[in-house]
């Protein structure tokens, strides 16, 4: 089959390759806020980037697990929330213990 023909070195580099694009995305407003100040609030423009890219990431996906579409986009963006809230809380704790 294809899926047994696929290298583990293409795999983990499209792997890499996806968590590096995406990772950058909650980042991109505050690059483009420093060389180009943004009016309004960075925080909220980061967090409706990142909740479109988990939207596009669940329904990529929906499509490779042949699921759902809605069932796929609600599943990444739930725990892509649950994550991006535990990350929120421990660096909140953490600035807390360095002040």
């Amino acid at each position: 089959t294809a899926e047994s023909m696929k290298s583990p070195f293409s795999v983990g580099f499209a792997t890499y390759l996806s968590f590096l694009v995406f990772g950058l995305i909650p980042l991109l407003t505050y690059v483009v806020d420093y060389f180009s100040p943004i009016e309004g609030n960075t925080f909220l423009i980061s967090c409706l980037l990142t909740g479109a890219a988990f939207l596009i990431i669940g329904a990529f996906k929906a499509v490779v697990t042949e699921t759902h579409l809605l069932r796929g986009i609600l599943e990444t963006l739930a725990l892509g929330a649950v994550a991006a809230a535990i990350s929120y809380f421990v660096g909140a704790f953490l600035e807390g213990l360095m002040a």
